[in-house]
């Protein structure tokens, strides 16, 4: 009776950790999201130079690479756990 109890608490254990690690991406990802969306904020509002301009465009791209990445883990944590 106690391997079966120490059996659910580690299943138990698992998912909490899992649901954590999902709440972190999800969370990483909603950061990277809103870091896209000010970049682009402060290129569209034209104040910027051409040389600063191209900098955060680059940044963006960065972004962007990372939200994919992200999204592509996290994808793989819900299907497979």
């Amino acid at each position: 009776m106690t391997e079966l109890k120490d059996e659910h608490f580690e299943v138990i254990s698992k998912n909490k950790g899992k649901a954590r690690e999902i709440g972190k991406l999800e969370n990483e990802i909603s950061d990277a999201k809103e870091s896209v969306s000010v970049l682009g904020g402060a290129i569209a509002c034209g104040f910027l130079q051409d040389k600063h301009s191209l900098i955060l465009q680059k940044w963006i791209v960065e972004y962007e690479q990372m939200i994919e990445q992200y999204e592509t883990h996290l994808t793989e944590m819900r299907s497979h756990g």
